[in-house]
């Protein structure tokens, strides 16, 4: 009788997806998809590269490679790129409202080419932040909001990741200041402040097996990251001097956006095609403010 019901508990363990710490590490390292680009049987998919089970791995995320050598890289052919996601955790109308949601950018929604055009720019940078995710979460085969936390300020510049945590910071404070009787009236994006699906987001974190155990408050942090990421990108367009106005209005176009975040060394690198991170530089090679 004792066995049978061991054995009853252990087949409930397995089903579980927060199914304990014996054994997580291994089942996560054996069943892991990826976060990196591959080619094999016809198509693109995601897997766990070898180089994420050593130690010393944010050198592999982290390259300051020069911009003429990641040119010479691109034009040789030698230069992995990421994967283009075809599915995202947002959408087009999601982004709008997200940048319509402050105040001080309350203007005309940009055009769908621009909204596409940026939703595959930050597109990017979740990839990067996912891979670091994972190769941080492959201790304990757990991800919670310190794995995103430390992902976001390897990938992305000081300034930019102190004001993505702090989104994610204060969304999350909303989200525990709830009341039990927000559980059952709204959902998680409405009790965080966010117009992003928290639930989409951990979907997503779960299909491309960032870890084996993923926590909701990971889910969170992630979506109220890449939500302050679109609102920074934007803001940062808008101050922009290429920016044309008319009557006040910004003329907006996928021209301006790409020569505004070309001559951005705070977000072109983390923004490129490459699996190399370039950092402090724009794409002229110039370095940021304060840079050495």
């Amino acid at each position: 009788m004792a066995r049978s019901s061991k054995s009853a508990a252990r087949t409930l363990e397995d089903l579980t997806l927060d199914s304990g710490y014996g054994g997580a590490a291994d089942s996560f390292r054996s069943s892991s998809a990826s976060l990196c680009c591959s080619e094999a049987h016809g198509g693109n998919y995601w897997h766990l590269t070898d180089s994420m089970h050593s130690r010393h791995n944010s050198l592999d995320t982290v390259n300051t490679v020069l911009v003429e050598d990641a040119e010479i890289l691109e034009c040789s052919g030698q230069c992995a790129k990421l994967p283009e996601l075809e599915d995202v955790p947002w959408s087009l109308g999601e982004v709008a409202s997200a940048l319509c949601k402050d105040e001080e950018m309350s203007l005309p929604t940009p055009p769908q080419d621009v909204l596409l055009r940026l939703s595959v720019l930050v597109s990017r940078v979740l990839v990067r932040v996912a891979k670091e995710a994972q190769r941080l979460s492959l201790r304990y085969a757990k991800c919670t909001k310190y794995e995103v936390q430390s992902a976001i300020k390897i990938i992305l510049s000081w300034s930019v990741s102190m004001s993505c945590i702090g989104a994610a910071v204060s969304a999350l404070s909303m989200y525990n200041m709830s009341t039990d009787e927000d559980k059952f009236s709204r959902g998680k994006s409405a009790r965080c402040g966010l117009i992003f699906n928290v639930g989409k987001f951990f979907r997503w974190m779960v299909d491309s097996r960032v870890a084996v155990r993923i926590h909701e408050h990971a889910a969170i942090y992630l979506a109220a990251c890449m939500e302050s990421l679109f609102r920074e990108v934007y803001a940062r367009v808008l101050r922009s001097a290429l920016l044309e106005r008319d009557n006040g209005i910004p003329k907006f176009t996928v021209e301006v956006l790409e020569q505004a975040v070309n001559g951005d060394a705070e977000v072109w690198g983390s923004v490129q095609p490459w699996q190399h991170l370039i950092c402090g530089k724009n794409a002229s090679g110039e370095k940021c403010e304060g840079g050495e």
